[in-house]
Protein backbone atom coordinates (compact mmCIF):
# COMPACT_ATOMS: atom_id res chain seq x y z
CA UNK A 1 0.00 0.00 0.00
CA UNK A 2 1.52 3.28 -1.08
CA UNK A 3 0.31 6.22 0.91
CA UNK A 4 2.00 9.59 0.85
CA UNK A 5 2.97 10.46 4.40
CA UNK A 6 4.54 13.84 5.02
CA UNK A 7 6.09 14.76 8.32
CA UNK A 8 4.56 18.05 9.32
CA UNK A 9 5.70 20.41 11.99
CA UNK A 10 3.41 18.65 14.35
CA UNK A 11 4.37 18.29 17.91
CA UNK A 12 1.54 18.48 20.36
CA UNK A 13 2.06 21.00 23.11
CA UNK A 14 4.30 19.67 25.87
CA UNK A 15 2.45 19.14 29.11
CA UNK A 16 4.41 19.69 32.33
CA UNK A 17 3.66 17.58 35.39
CA UNK A 18 5.11 19.33 38.42
CA UNK A 19 5.78 16.17 40.41
CA UNK A 20 7.88 14.49 37.71
CA UNK A 21 11.46 14.79 36.61
CA UNK A 22 12.17 16.83 33.43
CA UNK A 23 12.91 13.62 31.55
CA UNK A 24 9.39 12.32 32.07
CA UNK A 25 7.46 15.54 32.50
CA UNK A 26 6.13 15.71 28.97
CA UNK A 27 5.63 13.69 25.82
CA UNK A 28 5.78 14.73 22.20
CA UNK A 29 3.83 13.14 19.41
CA UNK A 30 4.85 13.13 15.77
CA UNK A 31 2.01 13.92 13.41
CA UNK A 32 1.93 12.79 9.81
CA UNK A 33 -0.61 13.80 7.22
CA UNK A 34 -2.02 10.88 5.28
CA UNK A 35 -3.10 11.35 1.68
CA UNK A 36 -6.28 9.39 1.17
CA UNK A 37 -7.10 8.15 -2.30
CA UNK A 38 -10.69 7.21 -2.94
CA UNK A 39 -11.10 3.46 -3.18
CA UNK A 40 -7.93 2.64 -1.26
CA UNK A 41 -7.69 1.39 2.29
CA UNK A 42 -5.54 3.73 4.35
CA UNK A 43 -5.16 1.31 7.25
CA UNK A 44 -6.83 -1.53 9.06
CA UNK A 45 -8.42 -0.96 12.47
CA UNK A 46 -8.39 -0.90 15.32
CA UNK A 47 -6.13 2.11 14.89
CA UNK A 48 -4.42 2.06 18.27
CA UNK A 49 -2.40 -1.08 17.51
CA UNK A 50 0.09 0.73 15.28
CA UNK A 51 -0.55 4.34 16.00
CA UNK A 52 -3.58 6.55 16.19
CA UNK A 53 -5.39 7.92 13.16
CA UNK A 54 -7.55 10.98 13.55
CA UNK A 55 -9.76 12.79 11.11
CA UNK A 56 -10.60 16.50 11.15
CA UNK A 57 -13.76 17.66 9.39
CA UNK A 58 -13.04 20.26 6.69
CA UNK A 59 -16.52 20.39 5.17
CA UNK A 60 -19.09 22.74 6.70
CA UNK A 61 -20.95 19.68 7.98
CA UNK A 62 -20.89 15.90 7.55
CA UNK A 63 -23.62 13.38 8.25
CA UNK A 64 -22.76 10.69 10.77
CA UNK A 65 -24.51 7.49 9.73
CA UNK A 66 -25.88 4.79 11.99
CA UNK A 67 -24.50 2.00 9.80
CA UNK A 68 -22.75 1.42 6.51
CA UNK A 69 -25.95 0.01 5.01
CA UNK A 70 -28.41 2.71 6.06
CA UNK A 71 -29.03 6.37 5.29
CA UNK A 72 -30.24 6.89 8.87
CA UNK A 73 -28.09 9.46 10.67
CA UNK A 74 -27.24 9.82 14.36
CA UNK A 75 -25.91 13.36 14.11
CA UNK A 76 -23.88 15.88 12.15
CA UNK A 77 -20.20 16.70 12.45
CA UNK A 78 -19.24 20.36 12.09
CA UNK A 79 -16.15 21.89 10.53
CA UNK A 80 -13.25 21.50 12.94
CA UNK A 81 -14.63 18.47 14.79
CA UNK A 82 -11.99 15.82 15.39
CA UNK A 83 -12.59 12.08 15.59
CA UNK A 84 -10.37 9.13 16.34
CA UNK A 85 -10.79 6.64 13.51
CA UNK A 86 -11.62 3.22 14.90
CA UNK A 87 -11.69 1.41 11.56
CA UNK A 88 -11.29 2.23 7.89
CA UNK A 89 -14.35 0.75 6.23
CA UNK A 90 -13.12 1.31 2.67
CA UNK A 91 -14.91 3.24 -0.02
CA UNK A 92 -14.16 6.56 1.64
CA UNK A 93 -15.80 5.91 5.03
CA UNK A 94 -14.58 5.21 8.56
CA UNK A 95 -16.08 4.00 11.81
CA UNK A 96 -15.81 6.57 14.59
CA UNK A 97 -17.23 7.13 18.05
CA UNK A 98 -19.79 9.93 18.32
CA UNK A 99 -21.19 10.68 21.77
CA UNK A 100 -19.97 7.22 22.79
CA UNK A 101 -21.93 5.49 20.02
CA UNK A 102 -20.40 4.01 16.86
CA UNK A 103 -21.08 5.99 13.71
CA UNK A 104 -19.74 6.24 10.16
CA UNK A 105 -18.48 9.33 8.36
CA UNK A 106 -16.88 10.22 5.06
CA UNK A 107 -13.07 10.47 5.10
CA UNK A 108 -12.80 11.56 1.49
CA UNK A 109 -10.18 14.20 0.77
CA UNK A 110 -12.68 16.94 -0.01
CA UNK A 111 -14.47 16.34 3.32
CA UNK A 112 -11.71 15.73 5.85
CA UNK A 113 -8.02 15.73 6.72
CA UNK A 114 -6.50 12.51 8.07
CA UNK A 115 -3.45 12.41 10.34
CA UNK A 116 -1.47 9.54 11.80
CA UNK A 117 -0.13 10.20 15.28
CA UNK A 118 2.59 8.12 16.89
CA UNK A 119 1.55 6.49 20.13
CA UNK A 120 2.68 8.10 23.38
CA UNK A 121 2.11 4.97 25.47
CA UNK A 122 5.73 4.63 26.58
CA UNK A 123 5.92 8.26 27.66
CA UNK A 124 2.68 7.89 29.56
CA UNK A 125 3.89 4.76 31.34
CA UNK A 126 7.11 6.49 32.35
CA UNK A 127 5.36 9.64 33.49
CA UNK A 128 2.93 7.82 35.75
CA UNK A 129 5.38 5.48 37.48
CA UNK A 130 6.19 8.03 40.19
CA UNK A 131 2.48 8.51 40.83
CA UNK A 132 2.02 4.77 41.30
CA UNK A 133 4.78 4.83 43.91
CA UNK A 134 3.36 7.78 45.83
CA UNK A 135 2.14 7.21 49.36
CA UNK A 136 -1.58 6.73 49.84
CA UNK A 137 -1.89 10.14 51.49
CA UNK A 138 -0.39 11.90 48.47
CA UNK A 139 -1.71 9.68 45.71
CA UNK A 140 -5.00 11.48 45.21
CA UNK A 141 -3.24 14.83 44.91
CA UNK A 142 -0.74 13.32 42.46
CA UNK A 143 -3.56 11.89 40.34
CA UNK A 144 -5.36 15.25 40.32
CA UNK A 145 -2.15 17.04 39.31
CA UNK A 146 -1.61 14.52 36.52
CA UNK A 147 -5.15 15.09 35.23
CA UNK A 148 -4.72 18.89 35.41
CA UNK A 149 -1.53 18.68 33.36
CA UNK A 150 -3.68 17.95 30.30
CA UNK A 151 -5.71 21.17 30.56
CA UNK A 152 -5.69 22.76 27.12
CA UNK A 153 -5.39 19.38 25.43
CA UNK A 154 -7.49 18.34 22.49
CA UNK A 155 -10.93 16.73 22.64
CA UNK A 156 -11.25 13.90 20.13
CA UNK A 157 -14.45 11.92 19.73
CA UNK A 158 -13.56 8.32 20.64
CA UNK A 159 -10.08 9.31 21.85
CA UNK A 160 -8.60 7.41 24.78
CA UNK A 161 -5.13 8.96 25.20
CA UNK A 162 -5.03 12.61 26.33
CA UNK A 163 -1.43 12.94 25.14
CA UNK A 164 -3.04 12.82 21.70
CA UNK A 165 -6.67 13.67 22.42
CA UNK A 166 -9.56 12.10 24.31
CA UNK A 167 -13.28 12.33 24.95
CA UNK A 168 -14.69 12.61 28.47
CA UNK A 169 -14.80 8.92 29.35
CA UNK A 170 -11.55 8.16 27.55
CA UNK A 171 -9.87 10.92 29.56
CA UNK A 172 -10.84 9.66 33.03
CA UNK A 173 -10.26 6.06 31.98
CA UNK A 174 -6.70 6.92 30.95
CA UNK A 175 -5.96 8.93 34.11
CA UNK A 176 -7.21 6.31 36.55
CA UNK A 177 -5.62 3.41 34.65
CA UNK A 178 -2.19 4.99 34.34
CA UNK A 179 -2.02 6.97 37.58
CA UNK A 180 -4.31 4.99 39.85
CA UNK A 181 -4.07 1.42 38.57
CA UNK A 182 -7.87 1.34 38.25
CA UNK A 183 -9.54 -0.23 35.21
CA UNK A 184 -12.73 1.45 34.03
CA UNK A 185 -15.25 0.55 31.31
CA UNK A 186 -15.08 2.61 28.13
CA UNK A 187 -18.21 4.78 28.28
CA UNK A 188 -19.41 7.22 30.92
CA UNK A 189 -22.72 5.36 31.24
CA UNK A 190 -20.88 2.13 32.03
CA UNK A 191 -18.43 3.89 34.34
CA UNK A 192 -21.33 5.36 36.30
CA UNK A 193 -22.36 1.86 37.40
CA UNK A 194 -19.02 1.25 39.15
CA UNK A 195 -17.28 2.60 42.23
CA UNK A 196 -18.56 3.49 45.69
CA UNK A 197 -21.19 6.22 45.82
CA UNK A 198 -20.13 9.51 47.39
CA UNK A 199 -23.16 10.72 49.30
CA UNK A 200 -22.55 14.47 49.27
CA UNK A 201 -20.30 17.06 47.67
CA UNK A 202 -18.51 17.82 50.95
CA UNK A 203 -17.26 14.21 50.95
CA UNK A 204 -15.64 14.46 47.51
CA UNK A 205 -11.89 13.82 47.30
CA UNK A 206 -9.43 14.48 44.45
CA UNK A 207 -9.66 11.62 41.97
CA UNK A 208 -13.37 10.95 42.51
CA UNK A 209 -15.59 10.98 39.43
CA UNK A 210 -18.75 12.98 38.82
CA UNK A 211 -21.31 11.84 36.27
CA UNK A 212 -23.63 14.30 34.55
CA UNK A 213 -26.68 14.05 32.34
CA UNK A 214 -30.43 14.34 32.24
CA UNK A 215 -32.80 12.30 34.42
CA UNK A 216 -31.05 8.99 34.91
CA UNK A 217 -29.22 9.11 31.58
CA UNK A 218 -25.46 9.71 31.98
CA UNK A 219 -23.79 11.57 29.11
CA UNK A 220 -20.64 13.08 30.62
CA UNK A 221 -17.98 12.43 33.26
CA UNK A 222 -15.39 14.61 35.00
CA UNK A 223 -12.72 14.15 37.69
CA UNK A 224 -12.80 16.05 40.97
CA UNK A 225 -9.53 17.90 41.69
CA UNK A 226 -10.41 19.67 44.95
CA UNK A 227 -11.68 23.10 45.97
CA UNK A 228 -15.00 22.58 44.23
CA UNK A 229 -13.45 22.04 40.79
CA UNK A 230 -13.41 19.25 38.20
CA UNK A 231 -11.21 18.65 35.17
CA UNK A 232 -12.75 17.10 32.08
CA UNK A 233 -12.56 16.68 28.33
CA UNK A 234 -15.47 18.99 27.61
CA UNK A 235 -15.95 19.44 23.85
CA UNK A 236 -14.12 19.89 20.56
CA UNK A 237 -14.45 23.66 21.05
CA UNK A 238 -12.96 23.86 24.54
CA UNK A 239 -10.85 20.70 24.86
CA UNK A 240 -9.76 19.71 28.38
CA UNK A 241 -10.83 22.36 30.88
CA UNK A 242 -11.46 22.99 34.58
CA UNK A 243 -15.02 23.78 35.70
CA UNK A 244 -17.00 24.15 38.91
CA UNK A 245 -18.07 20.69 40.07
CA UNK A 246 -21.77 21.62 39.83
CA UNK A 247 -21.66 23.38 36.46
CA UNK A 248 -24.41 21.06 35.21
CA UNK A 249 -26.85 18.55 36.79
CA UNK A 250 -25.03 15.74 38.62
CA UNK A 251 -26.47 12.24 38.44
CA UNK A 252 -23.90 10.41 40.56
CA UNK A 253 -20.58 10.90 42.37
CA UNK A 254 -18.27 7.93 42.88
CA UNK A 255 -15.03 6.93 44.59
CA UNK A 256 -12.82 4.50 42.66
CA UNK A 257 -9.67 4.82 44.75
CA UNK A 258 -10.76 3.43 48.11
Amino acid sequence: MKNTRKLIIGILSAMTISTLSPATAFATTVVRKVTYKYGETVFRGPALKKGTYIVTVEADSLDIYKSMTSNETIGKASKGDVFQILEDMGGGYARVSYNEVDGYISIKTEDTTIEEMDSAEEAAASATESIRQATAANKRAEIANFAKSFVGGRYIYGGTNPYIGADCSGFVKFILANAGGVALPRTSAEQATRGATVASADQLQPGDLLFYGSGRSVSHVAMYIGEGKVVHASSTRTGVIISNYNYRPIIRMANFLG
